[in-house]
This record gives structure tokens, sequence and C-alpha cells, in this order.
């Protein structure tokens, strides 16, 4: 397991209450599944619906939930914006 820091930003920081914290995991979807463990169901659900980040780089352009996750990485969990 690796340490990454994980930040939490827009509604799911109030979910939370904390908008930063650091989590043990293997890849972004053990580091989901501690998010539910401490957080609860509903900040994990908010969490998959919102633009996740591993170093700035969307995880869709990774390898997804399934992206590995290195010590000092840095998870973000961002609002997705749209507008006209």
């Amino acid at each position: 397991m690796n340490k990454v820091t994980v930040k939490y930003r827009g509604h799911l920081a109030a979910l939370t209450g904390i908008a930063e914290e650091t989590l043990e995991a293997v890849d972004v979807n053990g580091a989901l599944k501690s998010l539910r463990k401490i957080h609860g169901r509903q900040a994990a659900k908010a969490a998959r619906s919102m633009l996740i980040t591993l170093n700035g780089e969307s995880i869709l352009l990774l390898n997804s939930y399934k992206t590995p996750l290195y010590e000092g990485d840095v998870l973000s969990f961002l609002p997705i914006c749209a507008g006209g």
C-alpha cells in the first residue's frame, strides 16, 4: 500500500468535512473503497461522479479506476462544470 494525498473539492469537501487527507491504496479503486469506509456511501457515490485526476491528469487518460498509485501521488476529486 502506498500513501497518497487525496484532495476533495466542491460538494465532496462538504460531505467529508475536509479538503485533504492521506490515504493508503494500491490503485484508484482502492482509494475509493477507503473513502467509502471512512466517509460513507454518499461521499463515495459523489466521488465517482466527479472528475478524478492523478497528479493533474484525468484517470480516464490513464487506466481509469485500475490506475496504480505510488507513494507521494496526489489524487484529486474535482466538480465537473458545464456552461454555455
